[in-house]
């Protein structure tokens, strides 16, 4: 009985230093670091392709991009726009084109409002005559998206037959793959056979590596399937384009094939706006510039 008592004082003796030891840890637990200081946002306003002005935005107070304005280089000023409007959780829902005359008189065009469902982007069109006064038509668009709803498809692969009046047939589509949040490859393929006429082939694949700065056009882009396909469209031949430009990275090498053959791995090579990451000029090969001008909201 005597050991058995000691034992349970030694034991008792232990629960106080182990319980003392672990108070004091706590005493000594370093404070919680301060937040990161607020960072500066660039916004995108205006993107220039090899000295010619192409794409043109507008903000509001939330920082949404609701304003996309074409240049119209034969008057050299911008000129026609489309207006967006988003759903709660930022995915576009309403997209209006305007058209002005000389800058002057404005008329609304084209309304295109969009479902979002499983796999599906549907795209219910409005067309507009007589300056917006009356209907003259209505279409629908189907896209592709995956699961994380990112923009996968336009046109479709299947062949298409037209017989009536001419006959042929032809397939048409373009199609982005991705590696997470960034474009990893882009295919845009125009095939189109008309019996008595030259068949037409043309299929451009890009494949694309990146770095690791976020490209200021990604959050914008990725939501907004109608924008992305606008800006990163090749205005010489629509079957080419600037995909990396919706990828959540800004890109740093990318390989070009054609059908006819070539193949060329083009660097990429940037010159940074001031001291920040992001780009003044964006050099691809040797001979595609896009320049970018911003709006600066500095951090409080």
């Amino acid at each position: 009985m005597p050991c058995l008592r000691k034992y349970a004082i030694y034991l008792f003796a232990a629960v106080l230093l182990l319980t003392h030891s672990c108070q004091c840890k706590k005493e000594h637990v370093d404070p919680p670091q301060p937040p990161a200081p607020p960072q500066d946002v660039y916004l995108v306003t205006s993107i220039t392709h090899n000295g010619i002005p192409k794409d043109s935005f507008a903000y509001n107070d939330r920082q949404q991009l609701t304003q996309h304005w074409d240049y119209n280089a034969s008057y050299r000023q911008w000129q026609n726009y489309i207006t967006f409007e988003y759903n709660a959780d930022g995915y576009v829902k309403t997209a209006r084109y305007y058209n002005e005359n000389d800058n002057t008189v404005k008329s609304l065009s084209q309304q295109d409002s969009l479902a979002w469902t499983s796999g599906k982007l549907w795209v219910y069109t409005t067309r507009y005559r007589d300056l917006g006064a009356g209907i003259s038509g209505y279409d629908t668009t189907l896209l592709l998206v995956n699961s994380n709803r990112q923009f996968t498809l336009s046109g479709s692969k299947d062949t298409f037959i037209f017989n009536q009046g001419i006959y042929g047939d032809m397939v048409r589509f373009k199609e982005y793959t991705y590696q997470q949040q960034d474009v990893q490859q882009f295919l845009g393929h125009n095939y189109v056979n008309v019996i008595g006429a030259s068949t037409i082939l043309e299929e451009y694949r890009y494949t694309m590596t990146y770095g690791s700065q976020v490209n200021a056009l990604y959050r914008y882009l990725s939501k907004n399937p109608l924008l992305l396909q606008i800006v990163t469209a090749d205005l010489q031949n629509n079957w080419k384009g600037y995909p990396f430009l919706a990828s959540e990275h800004y890109v740093s090498a990318m390989r070009y094939e054609d059908a006819a053959g070539t193949r060329t791995t083009l660097p990429v090579t940037y010159t940074p706006v001031d001291t920040s990451a992001y780009p003044k000029e964006q050099l691809i090969g040797t001979n595609t510039s896009i320049s970018y001008r911003y709006q600066i909201i500095r951090g409080k």
